[in-house]
């Protein structure tokens, strides 16, 4: 059954919203106010600046959703009205302003506790409103998370690069990803450590596929746990790390507890290379090349890179999924089974970048173009016939899964 109230919302804000900008335009219009700047307002009518330029907002801002959150608290109100009565303002219009004010007091009690919480349903339903909205709110959240779950990290980093294989048939593919100054916010935290898993398109593990570490240490450094840290961009002392085994047949790697705060904070990289995984054109069961990042860490930003050779590009710009993982039963699925409602309205979008390694440059990771040309010389790869695609999020929601979707090229 559909909900009458949560679906007419915004039909029940417009008509009051019009009904207010209307009202203060006549009001601002017959006492001479100009609304070429906030300044114009405030100084004629002789009120508060932060009044003064909500007064501003409510009358110039198109969307009315935006316009709305605008409208001052009732005492600013009051007010508000003593001043238009002082300078002079007809009755006829002070009264079609009490009431659009009194109109738009009764939304509020409709259709929420709170006017901080009625502004935020405000943004939510437009368009310009919306990012900002969900941006304040993912930082709170990441602020928040960061002492409920006892981890952060400045940046989660995640990187798929996709070469043709030695016979052209199949993909190679190196993965590489980590947390950039990780640090625990309270004592005795574990944390668990990911990185390249593969499935086809109907989410069936590809459990054969073998994935070994790019970097390697002397044989009498090997590491027992079996971790692939990328030695070269991690800082040392490396964290200390717990094994264990899956049921379906994955090692998880668990990072240890540690001490907390800044002097204790890492950065951990872990980097692999699998050969052969798929094949290179689109088929029944792969239609998709699909690379996904888990966000479940309370990071800064998520920096998410796709970087691939001109041969394996498809007919089609790659395609951007962010999915809150709330449910838990379709974690990490591929995106034509999941229900698109579950999509999270962010303000995200896939960069396509230029070709080679200059392009690969990010402020947020200064040695990001070193280790990106240190993977492609111990590959003996050409990073000029390479194109990379990124995604970068502000405090990305956790849990979700963010999702960078190409379709294969056809077999030629």
């Amino acid at each position: 059954m559909e909900n009458n109230d949560n679906s007419c919302f915004g039909e029940d804000i417009k008509p009051v919203i019009t009904l207010m900008k209307s009202a203060l335009g006549d009001i601002l219009y017959s006492l001479d106010v100009s609304l070429d700047n906030p300044k114009d307002v405030y100084k004629k009518l002789k009120i508060d600046k932060k009044l003064g330029w909500k007064i501003y907002n409510v009358a110039c801002e198109a969307d009315p959703f935006i316009a709305a959150q605008f409208i001052p608290g009732k005492a600013a109100c009051r007010n508000l009205f003593k001043s238009f009565r002082k300078l002079g303002a007809p009755k006829k219009l002070l009264k079609r302003a009490k009431e659009a004010c009194r109109k738009f007091d009764l939304l509020v009690e409709k259709h929420a506790d709170s006017r901080k919480e009625f502004d935020l349903m405000l943004l939510s339903c437009s368009e310009k409103g919306r990012h900002k909205a969900y941006l304040s709110q993912q930082k709170a959240a990441f602020t928040a998370y960061s002492h409920l779950l006892g981890v952060q990290a400045s940046t989660h980093l995640c990187t798929w690069i996709f070469a043709p294989s030695a016979d052209g048939d199949y993909h190679d593919i190196a993965s590489i990803r980590g947390f950039i100054d990780f640090k625990r916010n309270r004592p005795n935290v574990p944390w668990l450590l990911e990185w390249a898993y593969f499935t086809d398109d109907d989410n069936v593990p590809k459990s054969l596929i073998k994935v070994e570490p790019l970097e390697k240490r002397e044989p009498d450094q090997d590491d027992p746990t079996g971790v692939p840290f990328y030695y070269s961009f991690c800082s040392e002392p490396l964290p200390n790390v717990i094994c264990s085994r899956k049921r379906d047949g994955r090692t998880v790697h668990e990072l240890e507890e540690a001490p907390i705060g800044n002097t204790e904070a890492i950065t951990c990289v872990t980097a692999q290379i699998s050969r052969d995984v798929f094949k290179r054109y689109r088929t029944r069961e792969d239609r998709y090349r699909e690379v996904v990042v888990r966000a479940r860490t309370p990071v800064e930003r998520l920096v998410f890179d796709q970087i691939v050779h001109l041969d394996l590009i498809g007919p089609l710009e790659p395609e951007l999924f962010i999915f809150g993982e709330f449910t838990g039963y379709d974690w990490a699925m591929p995106a034509e089974f999941r229900n698109p409602h579950s999509c999270l309205p962010m303000n995200a979008s896939i960069q396509k970048l230029e070709m080679g390694l200059k392009a690969t440059y990010t402020p947020y990771i200064q040695w990001y173009t070193d280790m990106i040309e240190d993977v492609f010389s111990k590959l003996q790869w050409d990073p000029a016939k390479f194109r990379t695609y990124r995604i970068v999020i502000d405090y990305p929601v956790i849990p979700s899964t963010v999702s960078m979707r190409s379709l294969l090229p056809k077999s030629e």
